[in-house]
């Protein structure tokens, strides 16, 4: 695939702002002692990567914006049931760090379903679009389906495992009774994303994002540092 002039420009761009907003988070959380203006900040990082993403996809269209309701609407159904009734991811609750909140669940949430869903679809379909090119490979248009949708949620929670401890050392949100994530949640992540993934697979829109896969690995970067290293 060619990409054309603007849509390079958009891609480096995009890039740059994320790569300033990951690094400097970095930077400020392990070497200042302004560890609070980087953690009430998320709710803004989190809405310039919706933006980003946004602003990077090719030719927007209705499928699009039906993903990204979809996402919006079960994530936060996802969380609302999680926290109000544990029967989802367990005993947990969220800080008042991610802004305002509905029934105990930020709503900035919804952007974070969106975003992870988005990027994890993209990724897979990319790197199986690759794949097929470079081996050749052959297999039906169903079998195909269920292999994208299997292998996005699987990076979901991949990302998610890293994701938590972060989210616990910055106090985003809190596990109950003694801190400990639950097995159940990331079983709960697999098959809450499944079903978006599936949607993802499913719907007409351009799957061909490489900002969407440049977020993916920021993402995930930044995870395993700062669990790694913040205090």
């Amino acid at each position: 695939m060619t990409l054309n002039k603007l849509t390079l420009h958009k891609y480096k761009l995009a890039l740059g702002i994320t790569l300033l907003f990951h690094v400097s988070a970095i930077i400020g959380l392990l070497f200042t002692d302004y560890d609070d203006f980087f953690i009430n900040n998320t709710p803004l990082n989190l809405i310039i990567s919706l933006v980003l993403l946004i602003f990077t996809h090719q030719k927007i269209n209705k499928s699009l914006w039906l993903f990204f309701l979809a996402c919006i609407f079960a994530g936060l159904i996802y969380e609302i049931i999680g926290i109000n009734t544990g029967f989802l991811f367990g005993d947990y609750e969220y800080s008042s760090v991610m802004g305002y909140k509905i029934w105990g669940v930020p709503i900035l949430l919804g952007n974070l379903w969106f975003i992870t869903m988005y990027s994890v679809g993209s990724l897979t379909f990319q790197t199986y679009t690759w794949l097929k090119v470079k081996y050749n490979l052959s297999i039906s248009k169903g079998l195909e389906f269920h292999v994208l949708a299997i292998t996005g949620a699987f990076a979901a929670v991949f990302l998610d495992l890293f994701l938590e401890p972060v989210a616990i050392k910055l106090n985003f949100w809190q596990w109950y009774p003694l801190g400990e994530i639950p097995i159940y949640n990331y079983v709960c992540w697999f098959f809450g994303s499944l079903i978006l993934q599936y949607l993802f697979v499913n719907l007409s829109f351009n799957k061909q994002n490489k900002f969407a896969v440049y977020l993916y690995v920021i993402q995930l970067i930044f995870f395993i540092t700062i669990s790694l290293f913040y205090k």
